[in-house]
């Protein structure tokens, strides 16, 4: 796996194991992705609908899942993973910490779990290409999102819009999990986006 940290996240780079042992109150971890495609006038947010067969039955998140100690050097490393197992995209920086989401997972041997999830906005190297020695930001439409088809039925690009709608209509175009932390988590993702374009445009951080 290669890809950058931003500096105020380095506090993730430690051993999974260590990171896990300095949070006992938890029995699992897991980490979910933001991805936005910037092409368009305004930013999109690569959405997975959830396959018919799973929990939450198409219901809409992005890329996530859980970490695996025996695998997984870093929290990080597990957030590159699952991004890469569910979407096919392989992240390429780490920009920011969304939302930290903290429950109770009642699994089906009737044991319960104390879950924390990790979710970062990310850049992905798929969604950008070099053309006459500058970056060039790919269309959504020509990211090539591959689905672990056991686990999501389909994708979306998605505006802010789109899920404000769907947040306060029954009828918009996204569902989401009845007081779950998906779309306000999704919401806050494109606040951080459009601060963090807001400051590129103005200098105060590079790009």
């Amino acid at each position: 796996m290669t890809y950058t940290v931003a500096p105020h996240l380095e506090y993730f780079n430690i051993p999974l194991t260590d990171f896990v042992a300095a949070r006992p109150e938890f029995n699992g971890f897991g980490v979910g992705a933001y991805i936005f495609s910037h092409a368009d006038p305004t930013p999109r947010i690569l959405l997975l609908q959830r396959a018919l067969t799973d929990s939450m039955p198409g219901c809409w998140e992005g890329p996530g899942g859980a970490c695996e100690l025996e695998t997984d050097k870093t929290l990080l490393d597990s957030l590159v993973r699952e991004t890469l197992e569910e979407s096919g995209l392989h992240v390429s920086h780490i920009i920011d910490l969304v939302a930290v989401d903290c429950w109770e997972h009642h699994r089906r041997s009737g044991d319960k779990i104390r879950v924390a999830k990790y979710s970062f906005i990310v850049e992905v190297q798929e969604a950008l290409l070099w053309a006459a020695g500058k970056q060039q930001q790919v269309p959504a439409l020509q990211i090539p999102v591959q689905l672990e088809k056991l686990e999501h039925e389909q994708f979306e690009w998605a505006i802010k819009e789109d899920i404000l709608l769907s947040i306060r209509s029954p009828n918009g175009r996204f569902q989401f999990p009845l007081g779950g932390h998906q779309a306000p988590n999704i919401l806050r993702a494109f606040e951080f986006v459009e601060q963090r374009q807001s400051k590129l445009r103005s200098g105060d951080i590079a790009q």
